[in-house]
This record gives C-alpha cells, sequence and structure tokens, in this order.
C-alpha cells in the first residue's frame, strides 16, 4: 500500500493539472490559445509547447513551423498536461490530440528544435533523425537555433548556426 501511495505522489509531480479544450489560434510553431469551457464559464489560455523552440517571427522556418502546426491542431479539441507557468504567464505543457503527442510530432517533422535545457531523451532522438532525414528546418544547409537568433545571431553572420 505505501509503495502504491509513493508512486501516486511521484505521478502528481509530473503533471500539476490537466486542461482540454479547443484551440482557437496558433500563436506560432509553439504557442496555442486554447478555449476551455470550464463550468463557471469560457476561459482561453495561452500554451507553450513544454521541451521545444520553434523559429521566432522573422527567422527561416517560421511560417512553416507555425502552419505544420496549425494542421495537427487548429480547431482540434487537445488536452493539455501542464506543470506550471513559464516566466511570460504561459502555461507550459504537453499537448496530446487523439493519440499525437503534438510536441513531439514538431519535432519528429523537423519544425522545432528540442530546447536547448530540455532533458528529454525522445526529443533529442527525434530532432537528431529529422536532422538526418533533412526534414522541416534541417533542409537548410545551416539553420539557425531560435536560442540563437533570439541572442542576435542573423544569417550572414561569422560563424552562423551550430
Amino acid at each position: 500500500m505505501r509503495l502504491l501511495l509513493l508512486f501516486l505522489l511521484g505521478m502528481g509531480a509530473v503533471y500539476a493539472g490537466t486542461l482540454r479544450g479547443v484551440v482557437i489560434n496558433v500563436v506560432d510553431g509553439d504557442t496555442v490559445i486554447l478555449l476551455e469551457k470550464a463550468p463557471e464559464g469560457k476561459r482561453t489560455h495561452r500554451v507553450q509547447l513544454k521541451g521545444i523552440d520553434a523559429p521566432e517571427y522573422g527567422q527561416a522556418g517560421c511560417k512553416e513551423a507555425k502552419a505544420y502546426l496549425e494542421k495537427l491542431v487548429w480547431g482540434e479539441t487537445v488536452t493539455v498536461k501542464y506543470t506550471g507557468d513559464d516566466q511570460y504567464g504561459r502555461i507550459l505543457g504537453l499537448v496530446l490530440c487523439g493519440v499525437s503527442r503534438v510536441n513531439d510530432e514538431m519535432v519528429k517533422e523537423g519544425w522545432a528544435w528540442r530546447y536547448k535545457k530540455s532533458t528529454s531523451r525522445e526529443l533529442a532522438a527525434y530532432e537528431s533523425e529529422a536532422r538526418a532525414g533533412k526534414k522541416g528546418l534541417w533542409a537548410e544547409p545551416d539553420p539557425i537555433s531560435p536560442w540563437e537568433w533570439r541572442g542576435g545571431k542573423r544569417p550572414g553572420e561569422k560563424g552562423g548556426g551550430f
């Protein structure tokens, strides 16, 4: 009994909560707006897909990453398993659409990087496979990660990309 209790408590630490709703907007390749129909009324939530980082506005691949995420979830009812918020107030979560783990799909198809601080072995493997297969962003000869882009690195600068 004690082991079962410890197991269940450990499971709760993985995800603090669950949301279910319809994706009413795709902001970019790693952020969506979810409409939740709660007993107290409708609420919207800005959800950041946890563990991934997609191209920023103005960066190569941004439009394509957003379009791919729209194809996966726009107008769909999804479940978000989350642990908390990021520094911008967005919910950080794993987005599930049917049996698909949307965060994983974005990396598998080459439209997002595994977030640089992510410890997920699955995401690392999906990114390696996408790179090797030259999928999505990896079709470009020297893609620049979003964190490098935000840091000021732009195409044509000395030492670009990886």
